[in-house]
């Protein structure tokens, strides 16, 4: 048995697995996000419940929106109740059992190894488009990662000067990791609803900017044209910079298909001279590929991306 949590600013996913990554059962719960004695709880009475239900006492993972810093201090400003906290320790104590814990883009990519996407890949890449930018790396059925779990912020990458030149006058916006003008704040939901008040829209969400722009009105127009050009140019150096043999796109803007379309009529053009992109690919777990991958984690204790503390 193995348990899988994927925690986000809002939700969280809780799954239960058995040893052949069958999942028995999968529920969703409101994030306490601001409390953190409420959060443990809540994880710690889940676990146990299902303990009980299950007969076994299983290994825990968890995904998470953010790194960790170096002490073992979890850093996600998304979930303010357990930023800068030491949750792997605090819920090992709790549980009396190992806890394992990595960035919720790397549990993505690893589910998507193993049976999905880019199974079979010697080197792919996972970017997940949705409230942020996510992104990861994985080498020969291993996580590319570091002791903070910080590797593959991707999202945090500067906009190209050719991106700026084709659209002259592209606002430079502040990212909450202390830049300007990453990628993540165009190419996120975010961004999204960024460039389309930039452009003349109202204030919306990026389902209702899709609608307009496949009614063809004309600011959800130029404000996809940017958002794709934008996220072309930077997906293609990262395939340029990092040479995948495929790449998986997850969250909530990157499962669709008219995103996948746009980046085979543009990816070529941000190429290096030659050189043909990766096969860019939709998820076969979609949205619950982060707390699948978590759950992969908790069975695989002896990768290095997993270690408990």
């Amino acid at each position: 048995m193995r348990y899988g949590f994927d925690i986000g600013g809002t939700k969280i996913a809780f799954a239960v697995y058995n040893e052949q990554l069958t999942l028995l059962e999968s529920e969703v719960y409101a994030t306490p996000a601001h409390d953190y004695d409420a959060f443990l709880a809540l994880i710690t009475r889940l676990v146990l419940q299902a303990d009980a239900r299950f007969g076994s006492q299983a290994n825990v993972g968890l995904g998470f929106p953010g790194v960790l810093d170096g002490r073992g201090n979890i850093l996600a400003p998304n979930v303010p109740a357990i930023h800068g906290r030491d949750l792997l320790s605090d819920l090992q104590q709790r549980l009396n059992r190992a806890v394992y814990g990595d960035n919720d883009a790397n549990c993505f990519l690893l589910s998507e190894y193993h049976g999905g996407a880019v199974s079979g890949s010697r080197l792919a890449l996972g970017l997940t488009l949705g409230t942020g930018m996510g992104g990861a790396l994985i080498y020969e059925g291993r996580l590319v990662n570091s002791d903070r779990a910080g590797c593959g912020e991707f999202g945090h990458g500067p906009v190209g000067a050719d991106i700026l030149l084709r659209h002259p006058g592209l606002p430079l916006y502040p990212c909450g990791c202390g830049r300007i003008a990453c990628l993540e704040t165009y190419v996120s939901g975010t961004g999204l609803a960024r460039l389309y008040r930039h452009f003349g829209g109202h204030e919306c969400d990026g389902k209702a900017i899709i609608a307009a722009w496949l009614r063809g009105e004309t600011e959800a127009k130029c404000c996809m044209d940017t958002y794709f050009d934008v996220l072309g140019a930077g997906l293609g150096t990262l395939m340029t910079q990092l040479d995948p043999d495929a790449v998986v796109l997850g969250g909530s803007l990157g499962e669709t298909t008219w995103l996948h379309e746009a980046l085979a009529e543009r990816l070529p053009a941000y190429m290096m001279k030659g050189i043909e992109p990766a096969p860019v690919r939709s998820p076969v777990f979609g949205g619950a590929g982060g707390v699948r991958g978590a759950a992969l984690l908790a069975g695989q204790p002896d990768l290095p991306f997993s270690s408990p503390v």
